[in-house]
């Protein structure tokens, strides 16, 4: 039996938002700085069909995501706090507290495989740009840009480089099994015996010989020891290849007089065979050349395009994901480089600089960097492009050379930033180990966590850019009434 408290209750929340809400919630504040409308468009364009179901509100799907990323949540566990939290349900636009959940949670996957890293990075710039504090008159925008020199008759502009920015790469890793050769080749036999077994199924042929007890019995005899020798290891790996090359001439037999292979395996078990027969192959070089290096060596048949990358950091030598490189501008970030190859982060330096030059439409007046960054031709690049680039001089150390190191060591903590925001991101916001198995869904995973890193730092500067153009505004009243003093000859 309902009580008449609980009765009060839910018709308090059965009213409209606006009447009862605290308005300084964080996520009344995130939506306030959000361009849902311009949002909208883009994601209609991405999301378009003209069969199925309909589709979903953008402000409902892209707040879920952010939500997501936010909380970091699970889908299913997004789903459920949106029904539980009433500001949560603000933030997606609804009119009402509403008991039933927004949508499905399997959706999650359909909507990061069509908003891929390229809508996030739009989505970024949009947000940044309408949050941008309001720019200064024409006039005083052109004096404080750009100079301007009369010389016989002619006038020459120079466009000065402004802002400062701080650039660094670290790894995204990928939530993958900690991979070794025998591990890999026991899941590559596993997923071919599967497929095989699937084939005979559908073609009626007899199944043939697999070993397949055999094969598990090897595996385990080794895989379950504490400890174990190289030589125990190699002869294991080379009982796999064995069954895994078996198994593959099976597959070749059964396929042999198949014209139509799409209608025996689908798209995603004829990348389960194309990814195993490359794993074979790389193990088997490996094994012959006795190394455990090889070209875009596989470490996960789920996810071939995951990457073994070297980094020689506290705690693990090697990381398994993708990198990325930053560039962090007055407290935002932006995503200038994501790659699944593991390269010199060097380039990078030039790509955020011309990055910035596209948003601001010139060259930054400085760049904080890691020495990895400051090499020969990074050094000449920025000399004829007027940037100073934060460095140790080349050359014998001189008493200006000792000074510049000083300054250098006072200007380490301005880059301090960029690693505050890679903690930030992977301690909170679940880049430390990215969950989604498919390329472009772990790629719209990370764009979507450079957005809500940027979404949590235009709330703190909020507060700041309303005191800023307050006071701009009142600037501008003074300068039009002293200029008006001074056309009439008006004295105070």
């Amino acid at each position: 039996m309902k009580t008449q408290k609980s009765t009060q209750q839910g018709v308090l929340f059965s009213s409209p938002f606006d009447q009862e809400l605290d308005f300084e919630n964080r996520w009344v504040k995130f939506s306030n700085i959000i361009p849902w409308d311009e949002l909208s468009g883009f994601y209609l364009k991405r999301m378009h069909q003209t069969m199925g179901a309909g589709i979903k509100e953008a402000r409902v799907v892209l707040g879920a995501l952010i939500i997501k990323h936010h909380e970091n949540l699970s889908d299913e566990g997004t789903i459920v706090s949106i029904q539980e939290n009433i500001y949560m349900q603000y933030f997606l636009g609804l009119s009402s507290f509403k008991r039933d959940a927004v949508f499905a949670p399997s959706l999650f996957v359909e909507i990061r495989k069509r908003l891929g890293l390229d809508y996030w990075q739009e989505i970024n710039e949009i947000i940044i740009k309408h949050n941008e504090p309001k720019k200064k008159d024409d006039e005083d925008e052109k004096k404080s840009s750009e100079l301007s020199l009369e010389a016989n008759d002619i006038t020459v502009e120079v466009s000065l480089n402004k802002g400062t920015i701080n650039i660094d790469a670290t790894i995204v890793e990928q939530d993958i099994q900690y991979p070794t050769d025998l591990g890999i080749l026991n899941e590559s036999r596993e997923k071919l015996e599967e497929l095989v077994d699937l084939i005979c199924l559908k073609t009626n042929q007899e199944k043939p010989r697999t070993y397949r007890i055999k094969a598990r019995k090897l595996y385990l005899n080794v895989a379950k020891k504490k400890r174990r020798t190289r030589k125990e290891i190699r002869k294991a790996v080379r009982a796999q290849l064995n069954f895994v090359s078996r198994d593959l001439k099976h597959m070749d037999a059964l396929l042999e007089n198949q014209t139509d292979l799409s209608s025996l395996l689908n798209k995603y078990q004829l990348k389960y065979l194309q990814v195993v027969s490359e794993v074979y192959r790389q193990q088997k070089e490996m094994h012959t050349n006795r190394v455990h290096s090889t070209l875009n060596r596989i470490v996960s048949i789920h996810q071939p395009h995951v990457r073994p990358m070297v980094r020689g950091k506290a705690g693990s030598d090697v990381e398994f994901g993708s990198k990325i490189g930053i560039c962090v501008h007055d407290g935002l970030t932006y995503l200038d480089n994501l790659s699944w190859n593991s390269y010199n982060e060097t380039e990078d330096l030039k790509t955020s600089s011309e990055n910035y030059k596209k948003r601001n439409g010139y060259y930054p007046a400085k760049i904080n960097a890691d020495q990895i960054y400051i090499t020969r031709e990074n050094r000449r690049w920025c000399k004829e492009n007027n940037i100073l680039l934060n460095g140790k001089p080349l050359g014998r150390p001189t008493e200006q050379t000792k000074e510049r190191i000083k300054e250098l060591r006072k200007a380490v903590g301005e880059r301090n930033c960029v690693e505050g925001k890679f903690g930030q991101a992977k301690r909170w916001y679940g880049m430390g180990n990215i969950h989604a198995k498919l390329k472009t869904t772990s790629e719209s995973m990370i764009g979507a966590i450079i957005v809500v890193l940027n979404l949590v730092r235009l709330v703190q500067q909020h507060v700041l850019i309303l005191i800023e153009n307050i006071i701009y505004k009142i600037e501008k009243w003074i300068r039009k009434l002293f200029f008006q003093s001074e056309k009439w000859n008006l004295t105070f």
